[in-house]
């Protein structure tokens, strides 16, 4: 089981060899204040992620946006104890909450304060790197957080999505999930553990004797792509380890095995704070406007058939359709102004 980021010393035969991506890549104030990076460190994650299926990103964010995260879901979900916790996640669907675990809970947030804030969904230096790998059209899919309770278990080994297809499993990401602390974690709070390119492996079989872990602070970042392996560790603290999971896609990819089953709305964005955005920004946010649309949409009223002469509404079918019959020969324009023949409008009802 690996816990560092040193590289593995390697037999004389493969002196020769060039050496396997460092997975842990460290930000710069400097990257970090200006939300660009140098090109090596931009160079040196894509290499990471390509090789290894994740790249973990020191001090991507301010503390101040981290502290303000941490915060804000203290708000929300902080007074949350496990017994609530679980009661809540029992209700029947529509649902903010799944459970994934013993004693672990996924949570759909909503997207006010500091989760609303562009620095944190849109973050430069984390778009940067999805960018090339998911295009210019991606989206955020969904925000979440997944709360693991003091003395939670090992979680399952599992993908966050299987794949696509049963063949070709060195097809480029569809999704990348961005995984951040909103604590500080070590060993013993239960940090995630990866398998190194197993988002390339067919089988989903996986030795912890293989395990990369890495302890995370506030401010740091973990890319997996969505077929990479991993597992949540035991939690062996008396306090919660809440960690914020942002997920990018490509524009064609919805994540219904992850959100369908609860029913629940995976970018919950309240319109005002969207119509607040930049317009920069609000194309990454199509997802969230579409599921507030939706939901005003089931409250439209829908307006009522126009009256005809008789005073009677005008649907097909229904019994205002009879004073039309003789009105009109079978091959004239139908007298209800349709623009198709009669015979295939309210003569075909006759």
């Amino acid at each position: 089981m690996s816990f560092t980021s040193a590289a593995h010393a390697r037999p004389a035969s493969e002196i020769d060899l060039p050496l396997k991506p460092n997975w842990i890549v460290p930000v710069s104030a400097h990257e970090a204040a200006s939300q660009v990076f140098e090109p090596q460190t931009q160079a040196a994650a894509h290499a990471a992620f390509g090789t290894h299926g994740c790249v973990l990103l020191r001090d991507v964010f301010a503390r101040a946006t981290a502290e303000a995260m941490y915060r804000e879901f203290a708000t929300q979900f902080g007074a949350v104890d496990l017994p609530r916790m679980r009661e809540m996640a029992a209700q029947p669907a529509p649902n903010r909450l799944i459970q994934v675990g013993d004693a672990r809970y996924d949570i759909a947030l909503r997207m006010t304060g500091a989760f609303g804030r562009p620095e944190v969904f849109a973050n430069g230096l984390i778009i940067s790197l999805l960018r090339p790998l998911l295009g210019n059209h991606m989206l955020l899919n969904s925000l979440t957080a997944v709360v693991s309770y003091p003395q939670s278990q090992q979680q399952r080994v599992h993908r966050d999505y299987p794949h696509l297809f049963d063949y070709g499993h060195d097809m480029p990401a569809h999704a990348v999930n961005v995984v951040v602390p909103l604590i500080d974690v070590d060993l013993a709070t239960g940090p995630t553990g990866v398998w190194f390119g197993s988002h390339l492996w067919e089988s989903n079989d996986a030795s912890l004797d293989s395990i990369s872990v890495s302890p995370l602070r506030r401010g740091d970042c973990m890319m997996m792509d969505y077929r990479l392996l991993h597992t949540g560790l035991p939690n062996h603290t008396a306090q919660p380890r809440p960690m914020l999971y942002l997920v990018y896609a490509r524009p064609w990819f919805s994540d219904q095995h992850n959100h369908l089953r609860s029913g629940r709305n995976p970018v919950d964005m309240p319109l005002e704070r969207y119509n607040e955005l930049p317009a920069s920004v609000r194309p990454l946010l199509a997802r969230a406007y579409y599921y507030r649309m939706l939901a005003r949409w089931h409250d439209a009223e829908v307006p009522a058939p126009p009256a005809n002469a008789n005073g009677a509404g005008n649907e097909r079918g229904s019994a205002a359709a009879s004073p039309m019959q003789g009105k009109a020969s079978r091959n004239d324009p139908c007298p209800c102004g349709s623009g198709k023949r009669y015979k295939h409008c309210h003569g075909a009802l006759t």
